[in-house]
């Protein structure tokens, strides 16, 4: 399992891989697959937007953006017609910086493009999408969306102006829908290009974002890992799934049930037969860099149950 935690280097990656290997058209090819997903009537945002107007866009950032733990004000004013988001600090993009100064992980050249993909989801319902990405390399930017028959072009808050004001400190990161992003992007590369692709775009992202772990477990051996686990399956609120037992050169897990493949189910998104590969391709990558060996023993499709055995190659 790739964690939620861990998906936004994920995301970049791709971006990164399919720009190297298929040109920038791909990525944005990619883009469009999210913001507009084929048999689909809506997007999470315009399933908000059709429910309850310009309001459901206050009512869609205020979900994602506290589980995220972003640095934002938003601002809504339905009689006149506007939303006003102002990331203050992006915790998308301020993770991807932090992690090219911690551990050298280059963030995909025009990350914060993806996010023009939101005008795809607003105006199917008559709505116009302005995105300001001054200040994006520091993670800073703002977007306005708007209903042009009542906006009169001012951004002015008065009494009928609601504001949600809200730092990283007052929410814990954990969005757990990047598990859908995760199983998206490797469907996609599947479906697209086939069960190779899917392998080399793991094996990449793993070598890039898992350097410093693999350093780790080169000098602690398999207990480095066992540590990774613990605090992994910490953060996504499912130590109480996670079975590891360390015997000298070896790691043994359980995995009663994956908490990505529970939360997919838990909002009917199916999982692709391509993601059990995020945990075997991740965890072979990192045995064969490390002068390890990894057996996926089992694996459960339904919950994503699974065991393992990670030890020496030459036992």
């Amino acid at each position: 399992m790739i964690s939620c935690t861990e998906f936004i280097p994920a995301y970049s990656e791709l971006f990164t891989y399919l720009e190297e290997h298929y040109g920038a058209d791909e990525v944005q090819r990619y883009w469009d697959h999210c913001f507009r997903p084929e048999g689909q009537s809506d997007t999470i945002l315009g399933g908000h937007i059709r429910r309850s107007g310009i309001r459901g866009c206050f009512d869609y950032w205020s979900w994602s953006l506290n589980e995220e733990a972003a640095d934002f004000t938003m601002y809504l004013n339905e009689p006149a017609g506007w939303f006003l988001l102002r990331m203050h600090h992006c915790p998308s993009k301020g993770r991807l910086l932090d992690l090219k100064s911690s551990c050298g992980l280059e963030p995909y050249s025009r990350y914060c493009l993806h996010c023009d993909g939101y005008r795809h989801s607003v105006r199917p319902f008559g709505l116009e999408y302005i995105y300001n990405y001054c200040g994006t390399d520091q993670a800073a930017c703002s977007l306005l969306i708007y209903d042009p028959k009542r906006f009169d072009g001012r951004v002015i808050p008065d009494a009928n102006t609601e504001i949600m004001d809200r730092r990283a400190a007052q929410n814990e990161y954990l969005h757990r829908q990047f598990h859908n992003g995760v199983d998206q992007g490797v469907a996609y590369l599947g479906s697209r290009f086939g069960d190779a692709v899917v392998t080399d775009y793991l094996q990449t992202f793993t070598r890039h974002f898992y350097r410093d772990l693999e350093t780790r477990i080169r000098a602690d051996g398999p207990a480095a890992l066992k540590a990774h686990l613990e605090r992994i399956y910490a953060l996504e609120h499912a130590s109480d799934v996670l079975f590891a037992r360390l015997d000298g050169q070896t790691l043994e897990v359980q995995i009663t049930r994956c908490p990505a493949v529970t939360y997919m189910r838990s909002v009917s998104h199916a999982p692709s037969p391509w993601y059990v590969q995020t945990t075997r391709v991740v965890m072979e990558t990192i045995a064969a860099d490390t002068g390890y060996v990894f057996t996926l023993d089992a694996y459960d499709e339904e919950t994503g149950a699974a065991s393992y055995t990670f030890r020496r190659s030459d036992r």
